[in-house]
């Protein structure tokens, strides 16, 4: 039987000089967070040593070989940045004719114009002298891509990234390297400059596939596939297969040939995998696709479930043509105020639908402003509970590990054909690019909310599901008996969605599912199947103690400065305290700064550069400085001391879980109060867990210990100088390895505070948001807002997630 127990990896950012020992530092900490591997990502890589030079390979194959003393899992990203086919822009500078192109729709005609069509109000074909006809020209139109289509373009790639590595490494390394990471290639239909109103994936490979296809004369079938026709159902659906087709032989199937030559996985995943609609003008179907990479693989960004649709299909294929693993590249943008219980609802949701190989989005090699910013939070290196990482995935494992996903007995049949028929490219202008959660009400879009509606309902009443599409059902589909056999699949059950269209000897079964199995129609919701349910404690009778705290005091806090820009790369902060001492923590590069007149003595470190002050006084004081380069925003800037942070206004509840006020605030040499809410009492930046004390006793053993009215992401539990490990939400329940007997005993806890309250983005109009693009973090709007966001989405006022000790423990 396959090996499917999850393994996690990181999604490496490695955006900073190389440096071997902080690189072995990290791979020590991925190591002891639970990791079974890394994918090394040059991303915003800053070029030292140069990509590629031997250097920066001395370095790399270095990395490789302490992954493998450490036994962590080593998988290479094919680019420095993506999407995958650039190759560092060194593909498109040495084979300039490597460029992408996209045929659109153009108002007027250029001496490349393929020819004109003419199309009345309700987009159908008409003659030209029409009244009231739109004419429009058949433009190609170079995109800011590399022709994915064609395979000449990925063998110059090849050349230049993979030939590289596999030359320049040592053999020891380049053999330890178990995949190639690919990321986000597509037919290039979103690439800049956008259509204008509609376009269709172009290459020079493209006539001669639509000859084959339409003859010699394909020109005159091309407005079918932009406005309706005699035949237009069947000329769109034989061209976008053709794109799949397309995309296979010059991208996929090379590519996938390159690995296998030279013993390496290849994993990735394409754009727009969410549903069929989404991946029909990215890749035309992504399940032809994953029968060309060795783990079929997705990518499921933001912090909570989203359609089980794209999950769901990766496993499929996993199950019917591979080796039963699926990958996905997750979490990316849940934002810095994610938590334990988020992550472990994420990851459940996603086991569930069958993926077995997690790769966390991402963990930041160097945390600057701009790193900040990128896609937060930055896994598992810099959040507030990193020291729970590795229970984390624990409790995952175990639960994915005991209680697997149902093996599918159901077969839906995907309606690609059905949509392929009915798409009109102009609707991808009208669909939000990131996730395709938004689309247009046209005849594709009723497919598309159609069938998932079906997936839900199935799911709804506990039915187990594979999905296919229709072209790999009739290449690899066959019936035995009373059931149906996809590659290594088979199944009980068949469901033929609305829109499907099969043909040859497949196309029968639509009409004689019932020799198959079930068509299942009518479907009944079962009592209850969600993994709240199955993760809630047992109901029994508890005593509550209520718990008195003493902090572990002084601790290091953090103030979150204000800072404004003086000029390019120069800011100031100016902020008021009251005789404390500290010392600031520069998120960046910073050649220069003074506070209040004076020049500061700067010491770089591994997180930016650091500055050790003089006590200050009472009052205000003024910070100038200068970053080394631009950054996005403003540069993060925090004093760091023994103190408390106290705002000047109330605090008062706020969007999405937070409390807010607009400050100002000030640090005074002082103590919180254990017993309250700790942000308003002074610890509204902190990072680090605080650490506290209280003594319990017992009036019966017990071996179930839960923690009452906290707020905070993880508590780490020692009793009695015994570590008896981490809890978080929402259960906040502790089972020992062994009964505590009755009696006093010593509780010591370190509560990790969100860590959206040291990073934010505090002053984003809606709190503690649940998808966080670099744009929510200096407050541009973009796809990932609300429709009826401001267009500048932040605010005068501060966001922080309220921070608290358990009040009481019950046991």
């Amino acid at each position: 039987m396959a090996d499917l127990a999850p393994r996690y990896y990181t999604f490496w950012s490695i955006n900073g000089p190389l440096d071997r020992a902080r690189l072995r530092r990290q791979l020590l900490a991925f190591k002891a967070a639970g990791l079974h591997g890394v994918v090394f990502h040059p991303r915003f890589y800053p070029g030292i040593p140069p990509y590629l030079s031997d250097e920066y390979i001395g370095i790399v194959a270095a990395c490789i070989l302490d992954a493998k003393e450490l036994g962590l899992r080593f998988w290479l990203y094919d680019e420095n940045g993506w999407p995958s086919g650039t190759g560092d822009g060194k593909v498109l500078a040495q084979y300039p004719d490597s460029g992408a192109m996209r045929l659109d729709l153009t108002r007027t005609p250029t001496p490349d114009s393929l020819g004109a069509f003419h199309t009345d109000a309700a987009n159908r074909l008409v003659p030209a002298g029409t009244p009231g006809a739109q004419t429009w020209h058949l433009t190609p139109r170079k995109v800011n891509y590399v022709d994915s289509l064609d395979p000449r373009v990925l063998g110059h790639f090849l050349e230049l990234i993979h030939e590289r590595y596999r030359a320049a490494l040592p053999a020891e390394a380049f053999e330890y390297i178990e995949a190639i990471f690919f990321d986000e290639p597509e037919s290039g239909m979103i690439k800049d400059p956008f259509a204008e109103v509609a376009g269709i994936p172009w290459s020079r490979t493209m006539p001669d596939r639509l000859r084959a296809a339409f003859g010699a004369d394909y020109v005159r079938v091309l407005p079918l596939l932009f406005a309706h026709g005699d035949g237009s159902a069947a000329v769109r659906v034989t061209f976008w297969e053709l794109v799949t087709d397309s995309l296979i032989d010059g991208f996929f199937a090379p590519y996938h040939a390159w690995c296998r030559r030279h013993g390496k996985q290849f994993i990735g995943h394409v754009k727009g995998e969410e549903h069929p609609l989404f991946q029909l003008p990215m890749v035309g179907s992504c399940h032809r696709v994953y029968r060309h990479l060795s783990l079929p693989g997705i990518d499921s960004l933001e912090r909570y479930p989203a359609l089980d649709f794209y999950p769901r299909q990766a496993s499929s294929a996993a199950r019917q043509l591979g080796v039963g693993r699926a990958m996905v590249e997750c979490f990316g943008g849940a934002g810095w105020g994610a938590s334990p219980e988020d992550l472990e609802r994420y990851l459940l949701w996603l086991g569930r639908n069958g993926i077995t190989d997690f790769v966390f989005h991402l963990s930041q090699y160097r945390l600057d402003t701009a790193a900040i910013t990128d896609w937060p939070p930055s896994e598992p290196l810099h959040l507030s509970w990193t020291d729970a990482f590795a229970s984390l995935l624990a409790r995952v494992s175990r639960e994915l590990t005991t209680r697997p996903p149902a093996v599918p007995d159901t077969l839906v049949v995907a309606p690609y054909r059905g949509l392929m028929a009915a798409y009109e490219p102009w609707e991808l202008m009208q669909t939000n690019a990131h996730n395709a959660s938004t689309y247009p009400d046209t005849p594709a879009g009723r497919i598309n909310r159609a069938f998932l509606a079906r997936l839900e309902a199935l799911k709804a009443a506990g039915i187990a599901y594979d999905v296919v599409d229709e072209r790999t059902l009739e290449e690899d589909g066959r019936r035995e008996g009373g059931t149906v056999r996809v590659g290594q699949a088979t199944y009980r059950h068949l469901v033929i969605a609305d829109g499907a269209q099969l043909r040859g000897p497949a196309a029968a079964w639509a009409m004689s599912a019932a020799e198959v199995g079930a068509t299942l129609v009518a479907i009944s919701p079962p009592a209850s199947s969600t993994i709240a349910s199955k993760l809630a404690p047992t109901s029994r009778t508890t005593t509550a103690i209520p718990l008195a705290w003493k902090l572990t005091w002084p601790t290091e806090n953090a103030w979150l400065l204000t800072i404004q820009r003086m000029a390019p790369a120069t800011f100031a902060a100016t902020f008021v305290t009251g005789a404390v001492g500290a010392r600031l923590h520069f998120a960046d590069d910073v050649p220069a700064a003074s506070l209040d007149g004076i020049a500061l003595a700067l010491r770089p470190g591994d997180e930016g550069t650091y500055v050790d002050l003089p006590a200050l006084g009472a009052g205000p004081h003024t910070l100038t400085f200068r970053t080394a380069r631009e950054v996005p925003g403003v540069p993060f800037v925090w004093l760091k001391g023994a103190f408390a942070v106290r705002s000047q206004v109330p605090f008062t509840a706020g969007p999405n879980g937070t409390i807010h006020t607009d400050g100002p605030f000030t640090a005074a040499a002082a103590a919180p109060d254990a017993s309250g809410e700790l942000v308003a009492a002074g610890l509204p930046f902190l990072q680090r867990p605080l650490v506290a004390t209280a003594t319990v006793t017992l009036l019966a053993p017990t071996r179930v210990l839960r923690f009452a009215d906290v707020l905070g992401d993880a508590l780490h539990v020692t009793i009695d100088d015994e570590s008896a490990g981490w809890v978080w939400g929402s259960d906040w329940t502790l089972t020992l390895a062994r009964e505590l007997a009755a009696g006093s005993h010593r509780l010591r806890v370190a509560l990790a505070p969100s860590t959206f309250n040291h990073f934010g983005p505090h002053h984003y109009y809606n709190g503690d948001w649940h998808v966080v693009s670099p744009g929510q973090v200096v407050g541009d709007k973009n796809f990932a807002d609300a429709p009826d966001a401001p267009a500048r989405t932040h605010v005068a006022a501060w966001h922080f997630k309220p921070f608290r000790l358990p009040a009481r423990l019950h046991v």
